[in-house]
């Protein structure tokens, strides 16, 4: 199928994929296979803390209870091949810090010092082996030093995890951009994951019921360290003291599994741990509820008592600083998106001392092209109003702080924190960069009215708004979708509930391509005979999907024509129409093809405006119908607008944009005007080069196009 033998068409540019109205494309990561350590790590499963001990050295052991006590999870190697390998696995969510013997170094160095995910390196010395040059390891900044004893080293170890659990890129920042939360063809979900966390904590920690035990993680504790003899002691520990001393900031201020749990799940969206620890954000929360109030209360009294003080205070901005590592592609999301917001999805500490954040920063981070130390300026305006859903305390002020020694950070913002950014920018003096933010507040600021709406209205734990979370997750992450929506169906009876859920779960297994468990669940949901129309409709035109991916036309056909029957939303029904335009296109039934397309089309026309990529997508597959059926003249011309549309929508370097120019140049090369046809295909190739994530079969098929038509040229002039 496509535009000729002589001139395939790209496979990637042929069609539009089969699409459902409401699924997305997964954003998920498959997991790469993993070279096996020494002891093999399958049996401790996922690492559920943020930081990995790899040791590449036979003095080292992931069952030494020394090491265990400063990194839980530890995998280690005696090939220096396999360790490079797993050190390179760009699907691993945890930061690492690697033990290297000094007769490995010198080859490995080079190869894996600039990767992200590498936080320090620790040479270890074997007294009968040659010594390693001291001035070499300069060369490379993430080396913290050569260490002949295990003390030494593993003093090292721990005061930089201390270290880093502050001020590594551990906190999930999300940026809602106003054009992103619009623009279709934008693959970022990262306002999705703005709104994900805001309503996580909304519905399920604070106004949830089912906050106040912790029995069930401390179960899950107690199997998931029970070989960890520091962990385990603290476990008891914590059994018998959270509760009466109702202080869960000293539990959260510990070196230990709650804090490090804390922060994994809300990197990775583990949702099962999230779950668990929904009554300790719950319990957070409350304290600096309560902290806030007094430190309010002793201000208003110092307030009423002193002119002089009540002057000086009212009109002055407060100014916090925190300074951290970043990674790359937080950073530009952060610099691209000037004017809009961001929350940082964690606890955030922050300083009153900008140049102890910055000192602090240059001494224990390294910059590299991947990673940017970066100095958060936090401004509170004197008008903001504590919030209960937000708070921040002053640590150094709270009423529980026992501790003389004020510590550098000493501010501390409640998970889910909103801010603007300001401001990015070089500061060269101290060779970082600088991010200005400003603490937002919905109630004196309009400009994101819609999305603080929205949130308000969605806030009640309600079954819709509970489909809603899980909704927006599955076009986040398919694997956490998938443990929202059974957790939502083992808590609630409810058919309907049950129905969104199987529902869910079918479009989280279509993502991840396992088409016969989302087969199971979508016929599930069916069962259940859904009476509203619409949600039947889309039932079967998600079998329709999976049949379709399966190859499986005739099954296809049924369903979607199904689909139809039941649809009643004009753009659903253009949808559905499409992929009957896309089936009867596999089955070659090209006049079919054109009749839904033509219809699709027409729908659309009355609901979205001309300039809209739906209507280019539309313009392109009819382009190509046309050209199947030879019908050259209104191809060219749908594909033309196609192009048009793009150019006007998308930037010119877009690839969707070097595909419109590839199915012009195979239509002019079916009407033998090869110079035009060459023309379109270079102008494809050089954007398909820029490509980062481009297939090489399509940059391969796209050559062998332009070496076709030359050799057509080179004929026609001999």
């Amino acid at each position: 199928m496509g535009c000729g033998s002589s001139f395939p068409i790209l496979s990637s540019v042929h069609k539009n994929k089969i699409v459902d109205s409401t699924a997305t494309s997964d954003t998920s990561i498959g997991k790469a296979n993993k070279l096996p350590p020494i002891n093999s790590i399958e049996k401790r499963g996922e690492n559920l803390e943020p930081f990995t001990l790899v040791c590449l050295d036979k003095h080292f052991d992931e069952n030494d209870p020394d090491l265990r006590a400063i990194i839980d999870y530890i995998c280690c190697f005696n090939d220096p091949d396999q360790c490079e390998a797993f050190l390179k696995d760009i699907n691993r969510k945890t930061g690492i810090f690697l033990i290297v013997s000094n007769q490995y170094i010198t080859n490995l160095i080079s190869h894996i010092h600039e990767l992200s995910q590498i936080i320090a390196i620790y040479v270890y010395q074997d007294e009968k082996s040659k010594h390693i040059e001291k001035h070499w390891t300069k060369r490379y900044s993430k080396i913290k030093g050569i260490y002949f004893d295990r003390e030494t080293l593993f003093e090292q170890l721990l005061s930089d995890v201390k270290i880093s659990l502050d001020i590594y890129d551990l906190i999930p920042i999300s940026v809602y951009s106003r054009i992103d939360a619009i623009q279709t063809h934008n693959h970022s979900t990262d306002h999705l994951r703005f709104l994900f966390y805001q309503l996580f904590l909304q519905q399920y920690c604070l106004n949830s019921s089912h906050n106040s035990t912790n029995h069930d993680f401390i179960k899950f504790l107690q199997k998931y360290y029970h070989s960890n003899r520091k962990q385990y002691k603290l476990i008891k520990q914590f059994t018998n003291e959270y509760h009466s001393s109702k202080d869960p900031f000293s539990w959260f201020q510990r070196d230990c599994f709650l804090r490090r749990m804390l922060t994994q799940s809300l990197l990775t969206l583990d949702i099962q741990i999230l779950f668990l620890l929904r009554f300790f954000i719950h319990d957070m929360h409350n304290y600096m509820i309560e902290q806030s109030t007094i430190l309010n209360q002793k201000q208003t009294f110092y307030t009423n008592n002193s002119a002089r003080f009540n002057s000086a205070r009212s009109t002055n901005d407060k100014m916090f600083y925190r300074g951290q590592a970043l990674a790359n592609e937080t950073f530009l999301k952060i610099k691209s998106n000037i004017g809009e917001m961001l929350s940082m999805n964690n606890f955030m500490l922050a300083s009153k001392n900008r140049q102890d954040c910055l000192t602090n920063l240059r001494e224990n981070f390294p910059k590299t092209n991947l990673i940017h130390r970066v100095l958060f300026e936090i401004k509170i305006p004197w008008e903001y109003s504590q919030q209960k859903q937000r708070p921040f305390i002053d640590l150094n002020r709270s009423s529980s702080n026992d501790n003389d020694n004020e510590d550098i950070y000493s501010i501390l913002f409640f998970i889910g924190s909103i801010f603007r950014i300001n401001t990015v920018g070089f500061d060269v003096n101290n060779d970082c960069w600088t991010i200005q933010l400003t603490l937002y507040d919905e109630r004196t600021n309009q400009d994101f009215s819609q999305v603080f709406t929205f949130l308000t209205n969605t806030k009640t734990k309600t079954t819709e708004n509970s489909t809603i979370i899980a909704n927006l997750l599955r076009q986040i992450s398919p694997n956490s979708a998938e443990q929202f929506y059974k957790y939502l169906s083992k808590e609630n009876n409810e058919s309907s509930l049950k129905l969104e859920c199987y529902r869910g779960l079918g479009l989280c297994s279509y993502l991840k391509n396992d088409y016969d468990q989302a087969l199971t669940y979508f016929e599930k949901a069916l069962h259940l005979k859904p009476t509203d129309k619409l949600i039947k409709s889309s039932l079967h035109n998600s079998l329709g999907l999976v049949y379709a991916r399966q190859d499986q036309t005739d099954q296809a056909l049924i369903h979607f024509n199904k689909a139809l029957e039941n649809s009643s939303l004009p753009l659903h029904s253009a949808c559905i129409h499409h992929n009957l335009a896309l089936i009867y296109s596999k089955q070659e039934q090209y006049e079919e093809e054109l009749e839904h397309y033509e219809q699709a089309l027409e729908i659309r026309t009355r609901q979205l405006p001309a300039q809209h990529l739906q209507m280019a997508s539309l313009h392109n597959n009819i382009g190509i119908a046309y050209s199947d059926m030879r019908d050259y003249n209104n191809s060219l011309s749908n594909l033309k607008t196609a192009l048009e549309i793009r150019l006007k929508l998308l930037s010119d370097t877009h690839i969707d944009v070097a595909r419109s120019y590839a199915n012009i140049g195979t239509v002019y090369s079916k009407t033998q005007e090869f110079r035009m046809a060459l023309d379109y295909f270079n102008k494809a190739h050089l954007l398909l080069e820029k490509q980062t994530q481009m297939p090489e079969q399509d940059i391969e098929q796209l050559k062998n196009n332009i070496k076709i038509v030359n050799d057509k040229l080179r004929r026609k002039t001999c």
